[in-house]
């Protein structure tokens, strides 16, 4: 049997932090903008058949669209660079933590593609129990609860944090909490007084797809920024074989 040899090759890559945040903001930023747009021609009722084609693309309240693709993408990178710290921590003493972290933010990847929490969206349990309307989605309800729980035992890994760190993490997740619970509670008060095709439920889907959007860039700028505190040069090997 021949054997092949094969070069060994490197392929730098680099990530430079600012410059990856800001193009991030600038996507959300575009992404916002767009969806918007699809939602004026929502509301509007335009009658052009593109319309219709640019919101089932850019709608931020849609499924298996641009604004969620980009979502579920921005989460998995979430996860990438939370493996690479899971792997740098091995030995420490919170590596339990990052580990759960990285599974999380796996699964969060996983539900913002396939909707998975939609599962708990029951309307027979609202209706049966006379829920407050802020509780329309009724995911909700599970949700305040494992967040709660999620802060609970997250407390002193979080104080662990460097300063630095431990006000990014702070701000990214009120953000991002702030835009998936508190406007999903708000839109369900929206939907309830204002109907569902109106300007201020339309406003309220807006708010809550940005804080989401904008939540995830700074966790991803906090990843980045902690992880070249750990590691000046970080190297991915890939081995090929004919075995």
């Amino acid at each position: 049997m021949t054997q092949v040899s094969i070069p060994s090759v490197e392929l730098p890559i680099y990530l430079r932090t600012k410059t990856i945040a800001r193009r991030l903001i600038v996507i959300v930023i575009s992404l916002t903008f767009a969806g918007v747009l699809s939602g004026y021609f929502w509301l509007s009722k335009f009658p052009l058949p593109a319309s219709k084609w640019f919101y089932e693309l850019f709608s931020l309240d849609g499924e298996f669209n641009i604004p969620a693709w980009y979502s579920a993408f921005s989460l998995l990178f979430c996860s990438g660079l939370l493996k690479v710290i899971t792997v740098i921590k091995t030995k420490d003493r919170h590596f339990s933590h990052w580990k759960t972290l990285y599974f999380i933010f796996v699964y969060l990847s996983l539900d913002e593609a396939f909707s998975l929490h939609e599962i708990l969206i029951i309307p027979s349990v609202r209706q049966a129990l006379h829920l407050n309307p802020i509780f329309f989605q009724t995911w909700v309800i599970p949700g305040v609860v494992l967040v709660a729980v999620f802060t609970f035992k997250y407390l002193k890994f979080w104080l662990a944090l460097p300063p630095k760190t431990r006000y990014l993490f702070f701000i990214a997740a009120v953000v991002y909490v702030t835009g998936t619970l508190g406007m999903e509670m708000i839109g369900g008060l929206f939907i309830e007084y204002f109907g569902r095709r109106s300007i201020i439920t339309l406003t309220g889907i807006v708010i809550e797809e940005f804080l989401e959007m904008t939540g995830i860039v700074i966790f991803i700028y906090a990843l980045l920024a902690y992880l070249s505190s750990l590691k000046e040069r970080i190297e991915l090997k890939i081995y090929i074989s004919d075995q």
